[in-house]
């Protein structure tokens, strides 16, 4: 069993949606292993599916130094990353991928990114559909999954162009309804 690299309690299974994390029973963190960090924020929040909390893609957005505690799987120091000026600190093991996560650091992960994509203009999306578009053939995940996040941004971008640009909105269904091709 492995122990809470904060407290040394141990972790015991907990399930965020479908996916077995280790919690510790006293200070309520989380061991999240390879890739499950991931699969957590598109359960949690499935609008978030193609925007990734990639701690080491943009290396200007984080700040990082030796970390407190050590890995309960690999048992060596973890990196502790602070994420862009979220508040959020992760802390990641370089060997097994894993990160520990705080009582309330998930929430915190999820509620930063949510902010980033209501941010976001509505350029901003094209721009990312056209990446994601690319990514539909060339992505590192399967086509499937590539397509839903494809998928995701449409619909963002969409919610944007409402948001932005609603007379232009307004027209385009005026238009639409005058179709003599329907």
């Amino acid at each position: 069993m492995k122990e809470c690299p904060k407290c040394g309690n141990d972790l015991n299974v907990k399930l965020i949606g479908s996916i077995e994390v280790d919690e510790c029973i006293s200070c309520k963190g989380i061991w999240l292993e390879k890739g499950e960090l991931r699969e957590a924020k598109d359960l949690i929040d499935p609008n978030l599916n193609w925007l990734d909390f990639e701690i080491w893609k943009h290396e200007d957005k984080f700040s990082s130094k030796q970390g407190a505690i050590k890995c309960p799987t690999c048992n060596i120091p973890t990196v502790s990353i602070e994420y862009g000026h979220t508040g959020v600190n992760v802390d990641y093991c370089k060997n097994c991928h894993g990160v520990w996560l705080d009582r309330d650091e998930l929430p915190n992960i999820i509620d930063a990114l949510e902010h980033e994509i209501n941010e976001k203009t509505f350029s901003e999306y094209v721009d990312e559909t056209i990446k994601e578009a690319k990514e539909v053939i060339t992505g590192p995940e399967s086509f499937m999954s590539e397509w839903k996040d494809l998928s995701s941004i449409f619909k963002l971008m969409q919610y944007r162009l409402y948001v932005e640009k609603p007379k232009l909105v307004e027209t385009l269904a005026d238009i639409n309804t005058l179709n003599p091709f329907k």
